[in-house]
């Protein structure tokens, strides 16, 4: 039997990140395709100016976005 899914997300970057969480809400079935969770913000030393952050690192963002999913 084909599983058929109200949305698929391509990335686990930032954006796919928000997406996930924002479906989630809304009570939606949906899946993720990605090869790590974070995306390349894993590997960004030095991040400015990020919504709600003046200065983070890439792993230290990715550590925040884990803890908010």
């Amino acid at each position: 039997m084909e599983h058929v899914y109200d949305l698929i997300i391509i990335g686990g970057g930032p954006a796919g990140i928000s997406a996930s969480i924002f479906a989630a809400r809304q009570k939606l079935d949906f899946l993720v395709i990605s090869k790590n969770f974070g995306g390349l913000a894993n590997f960004i030393p030095d991040i400015e100016t990020y919504l709600g952050y003046h200065y983070v690192s890439g792993y230290e963002l990715v550590k925040k976005f884990k803890e908010h999913v």
